[in-house]
């Protein structure tokens, strides 16, 4: 009998701890702002931007001053290729180009490098805006406190990104490769031909299927079917629209991995949904990374 109760006291005692180990992961995995996807650096100098993706300007937070400093944007309508400018290195102007141009006097060369100088930094100061922006989401969960204002935000970014709380939010705004997005940007648009580039500011050829939005229809139909892809006022939304596409549409293997990688050649797998040629289509933006070197911009920032 001493035995039994004995037994039936440690078998009480191992039911407990598993119940207390459970609690303690089930608190970590869901009220913890130290989960394992969260990277912060406490020390870094804050950087934000305005709520409006319209890129207007940059507006950077020093958390060692009162003083808040703005980092205007140069906006440029061009009328010819001679119109964009060269980058020469790795810190690029923050310069946004408001329209494409007619590039067919020029030479193969001449033309791929014009085209990547013209989307280059509209693609860092999109990438950029959204780092600044999940800086911010990290810093509001864990400081405990959140004001009016912020908490505002979040509401906002969270139905703009249809994230269900803020660590998902977080995880939806994790950028991916400059290399990847010059590549579909060269592939969408052959290489800033296509009409819906030059009529619409369409670099991604992102579809519409909602009648309110400002689009176009395409010239072939699906079958009886007519496609229509979106109008935007200027590539930089373009840019940003893509970017919220594949941060919110059905891509959420391709979201898992940019948070392990930022290989350009893994990632790409996980974009077949982005094309109706699938495999083919990974192929063909890998092959495109590779030969025209794409993946030396991955290492390209904003000089600000």
């Amino acid at each position: 009998m001493y035995n039994q109760i004995k037994i039936i006291k440690i078998l009480l005692l191992v039911i407990l701890t598993q119940l207390l180990l459970f609690f303690a992961y089930y608190l970590y995995n869901n009220h913890s702002p130290y989960k394992s996807s969260f990277k912060i650096a406490k020390t870094k100098v804050k950087k934000r931007l305005p709520i409006s993706h319209n890129f207007s300007d940059i507006k950077i937070v020093n958390s060692h001053a009162i003083q808040d400093k703005v980092v205007k944007i140069k906006k440029i309508a061009p009328k010819s290729s001679e119109d964009i400018l060269p980058i020469n290195n790795k810190e690029v102007e923050p310069i946004l180009y408001t329209n494409s141009v007619e590039f067919s006097l020029l030479t193969i060369k001449e033309k791929k490098q014009k085209f990547i100088d013209m989307m280059l930094p509209s693609i860092l100061v999109a990438k950029h805006q959204l780092k600044c922006d999940q800086d911010r989401v990290a810093k509001i969960i864990v400081g405990g406190y959140i004001s009016k204002e912020d908490r505002d935000w979040l509401k906002e970014k969270r139905k703009e990104f249809k994230a269900l709380n803020n660590y998902e939010l977080y995880s939806k705004m994790e950028e991916h490769p400059t290399s990847i997005i010059i590549a579909q940007a060269i592939i969408e648009s052959g290489w800033g031909t296509s009409k819906f580039f030059q009529k619409a500011n369409n670099i991604f050829g992102v579809w519409s299927f909602n009648k309110k939005d400002n689009r176009m229809a395409a010239s072939k139909k699906r079958g009886k079917r007519t496609i229509y892809l979106k109008k935007y006022e200027s590539m930089e939304e373009s840019i940003y629209d893509y970017l919220l596409t594949l941060s919110n549409g059905d891509y959420e293997s391709f979201r898992e991995k940019r948070l392990i990688t930022k290989d350009p050649y893994k990632l790409v797998n996980y974009l077949m949904k982005y094309s109706e040629e699938g495999k083919k289509y990974t192929k063909s933006l890998k092959n495109m990374i590779k030969n025209n070197k794409l993946i030396v911009y991955d290492s390209y920032k904003l000089d600000i």
